[in-house]
């Protein structure tokens, strides 16, 4: 028999042969390089923009939110400068909306001119992920360049310098580029959906981030916007357009592997490297979910010592949380008697539970102290969403730091707009604007499904991650029902409401940041207790590379973030 190989060769030999014989060497184009093509194709610049999008809003930026929100240490001071956002902004624009941008130019044809464009659901895919980054840069800065923006190469019209847009203009441009898509995505598609990292293609799941969204924004500006109420209460009416299921959660799957390093953020900054880079997480977070008995704790941090600082020796003294500032409430949490009895009930506690809490080593909100040599000491990020280690209880040796760099498992997510998003914004509708749902319920069921969604991931994560028991989570969510039940009147309930939305706004800071600005809620978060006299911040500052180089910028230098309020806030 012949061997299949060389079958395979010949037939592959006589098909060029006939395909030679059948064209006109004479006609080849030899100007061009089918290897280096002068445009990519939309599958290559599809899974491009979906990473880039993935990194650039689950890094810094989203560190920063959380900061201002008193969940970790970056920036929860509110002190911000005009550089400090120069990366995000030129990375943003220049890399992801460019590329959703030739996706958008080269799927927005009719070539067989029957009134429909070629490659519709590439289209509806970009057209949906454009609206979701401006609407969020509007949500962060207030005002952008959108529609002369990314034309630097236009032939016909270059723009270098685009003109800002209002951020009321944008957000409704948006909305309009949200309506095409969920349009586009409801075509029969000639041209299958390849690159796409997040849904594999699926136009049914594309639709439902289009029309979520669309609510979320209509959401956020309901207090501005008098026909948002209709609309909002429109879209809840059907859950089946929106993501209303885990299975349709829109987040982001970053890689495992080395090189090339597309892992999470955090876990570059946690699990690459032998001396932890990752900042402080905040006290008050420990301690509540401590205190709480949450479930998702194991899930969320990896302790990295088991040791008490020797209070007694300088060095050890001096490293010690809050100990060169006044004001701290929550201090060493180990050696505070008010913590030990809030989490354990006691303040004489047993080697085991003295080891074990040592681990929860942060900062007070807004800590003002200097950056001692204590990496290997702090609280990090653990397997939840960052793919770092889950945290037995149980191990309580000598130390838990993870022996070497690139040892966890990887893989973590970036949970952009999740079934338990949704759930929460027909919540408030319910609560603030008095439309029709059963907010309690949907209150149970949102805390329930975060706490799947963090322990489902884990698990599958790491191997080593132990399911809590079903009684554990019926306690826990007894207890946010009976404060629930307890509060009084609508707003007291959202804002038990949305402090719960803060405790599981682990990894995703703009939902938090946005409920917030929108609602005032929660009001029981930690004082900072020092913000350089600034407020809190209710934009970002404008990077100084686009106040420089760009003449349509320079009368956004007199915005002052912590004092001119983005369009929809009130």
């Amino acid at each position: 028999m012949m061997n299949i190989n060389r079958v395979t060769k010949f037939a592959a030999a006589t098909v060029l042969v006939f395909m030679l014989s059948a064209c006109d060497l004479f006609d080849l184009d030899i100007n061009t390089d089918p290897n280096n093509p002068a445009q990519a194709s939309p599958e290559l610049l599809l899974t491009s923009a979906e990473y880039s999008i993935a990194a650039s809003m689950a890094g810094g930026v989203n560190n920063a939110q959380m900061g201002f929100c008193g969940l970790i240490s970056d920036f929860d001071s509110w002190n911000l400068f005009n550089t400090t956002f120069n990366g995000f902004w030129n990375s943003i624009y220049a890399g992801p909306l460019k590329d959703l941008e030739g996706i958008i130019a080269a799927s927005d044809v009719d070539r067989n001119n029957d009134g429909r464009p070629d490659s519709p659901h590439y289209l509806g895919i970009a057209q949906t992920l454009k609206a979701y980054v401006f609407a969020t840069l509007v949500d962060l800065f207030g005002d952008v360049p959108f529609s002369e923006a990314l034309q630097a190469d236009n032939p016909e019209k270059p723009i270098k310098n685009p003109k800002f847009d209002k951020d009321s203009e944008v957000y409704a441009a948006c909305i309009a580029l949200l309506d095409k898509a969920i349009a586009n995505l409801a075509l029969g598609s000639p041209v299958p959906v390849r690159g796409d990292a997040i849904y594999n293609g699926n136009a049914a799941r594309w639709s439902k981030v289009a029309h979520t969204l669309k609510l979320r924004m209509l959401l956020n500006t309901r207090i501005v916007n008098p026909g948002a109420k209709a609309q909002i209460e429109a879209l809840l009416a059907d859950p089946s357009k929106l993501i209303s299921a885990p299975a349709d959660d829109f987040q982001f799957q970053f890689s495992k592997l080395v090189t090339p390093d597309n892992r999470h953020p955090w876990y570059q900054d946690v699990y690459a490297v032998d001396e932890n880079g990752f900042g402080y997480i905040l006290h008050q977070l420990m301690v509540e979910m401590l205190e709480d008995q949450d479930p998702r704790v194991p899930f969320y941090f990896r302790r990295q010592t088991t040791t008490v600082l020797d209070q007694t020796d300088p060095s050890q003294r001096n490293t010690t949380p809050c100990s060169m500032t006044v004001g701290c409430q929550y201090g060493y949490l180990v050696l505070n008697n008010n913590v030990r009895q809030r989490i354990f009930g006691t303040t004489d506690l047993s080697a085991s539970q003295i080891a074990y809490l040592a681990g929860f080593f942060g900062r007070d909100r807004a800590d003002p102290a200097g950056i001692p040599l204590d990496g290997a000491l702090r609280l990090t990020p653990g397997v939840y969403p960052a793919g770092g280690f889950y945290d037995n209880p149980a191990n309580v040796g000598s130390s838990v730091r993870p022996a070497t760099p690139n040892a966890a498992p990887g893989g973590g997510i970036f949970p952009i707009l999740m079934s338990y998003n949704t759930l929460y914004y027909h919540i408030e509708a319910i609560l603030a604007m008095g439309s029709p749902g059963d907010a309690r319920a949907l209150f149970e069921t949102a805390i329930r499904r975060h706490i799947d969604k963090v322990v489902s991931f884990s698990r599958a994560a790491d191997a080593n991650a132990i399911a809590p028991s079903t009684a554990a989570i019926d306690a826990y969510v007894d207890k946010w029902l009976t404060r629930y039940d307890n509060a009084s009147g609508n707003n007291a309930k959202l804002n038990v409401v949305l402090k719960q939305l803060w405790t599981s706004s682990w990894g995703n800071g703009y939902e938090i940041y946005n409920a917030i600005r929108r609602t005032g809620l929660p009001n029981t978060l930690q004082e900072p207790i020092n913000t350089f006299s600034r407020n809190f911040p209710l934009r970002l500052p404008y990077p100084q590379v686009e106040l420089t180089l760009n003449p349509n910028a320079a009368s956004y230098s007199t915005v002052v973030y912590d004092r001119d309020p983005i369009f929809w806030d009130r």
